[in-house]
């Protein structure tokens, strides 16, 4: 059974097809964006799960979890945790590693996208206290699905005093070159490759405009540098 009805019925394969401004055919494979073995960001260890833990958050939505490098340390500290992405980006030997060790544990589920389940499943089926974002609507190549993903992260947090924990990069693109490659209303990244990974920067004042469509207001920053965008957001109301 799938917990996705309203999204759009094509959305369950990672990879799209588009056209750059020359005409050329371009294949979009968002799991591409993922790193596996790339550690845990130090910012969410160190300062985003001792902000949760003050503010009595337990059950947290990782939407967008690839490779899974913050799941494991969720668990261990204690939360109980939802994970949500494509199978086709759990294929990687580490990411299985994870994974088998995840399912372990009756506090982690993973939803592969669209319904596919391992763990716990049984989590998935209250509200979540929070939801981590974590440099993924930025790889995402279509508007819609961006916004489907969002109405998908509200109706599973619950109503009153939810967070959500939202990283991306602004300004990164160093010169004009990425201009050549534009897809979308971004650009696609390694033009010598098949697939290529999608990059769609936010300024800070999108980003606040768009959470706020969803009731999400920003109640602290985690950025630390210039091209960082690491913001909690409250929700007071249900949208």
């Amino acid at each position: 059974m799938s917990l996705l009805p309203f999204l759009p019925p094509h959305w369950d394969k990672p990879v799209y097809e588009f056209h750059d401004t020359g005409g050329k055919d371009i294949l979009i494979d968002v799991t591409t964006s993922v790193s596996p073995g790339l550690p845990p960001n130090h910012v969410v260890i160190n300062k985003v799960i001792p902000y949760l833990k003050q503010h009595n958050v337990d059950k947290i939505l990782d939407f967008g979890a690839g490779s899974l490098r913050h799941a494991l340390p969720l668990v261990r500290a204690g939360f109980t945790v939802g994970a949500v992405d494509f199978k086709e980006g759990y294929s990687r030997p580490i990411c299985k590693h994870m994974l088998s060790e995840l399912c372990k544990n009756d506090r982690f589920c993973l939803l592969e996208w669209p319904h596919t389940y391992c763990g716990n499943m049984n989590i998935f089926r209250g509200k979540f206290d929070a939801a981590l974002l974590i440099y993924v609507l930025q790889t995402m190549p279509k508007p819609r699905e961006r916004r489907k993903a969002m109405e998908y992260i509200s109706r599973k947090l619950k109503w009153h005093d939810a967070y959500l924990f939202y990283c991306s990069r602004y300004n990164q693109l160093n010169g004009g070159n990425h201009k050549r490659y534009v897809v979308s209303d971004g650009y696609y990244m390694y033009p010598k490759r098949k697939y290529h990974s999608f990059y769609r920067e936010f300024t800070t004042s999108e980003t606040h405009a768009f959470m706020a469509k969803y009731k999400f207001d920003r109640v602290r920053s985690f950025s630390e540098r210039g091209t960082d965008q690491m913001f909690m957001y409250l929700r007071w109301d249900y949208p």
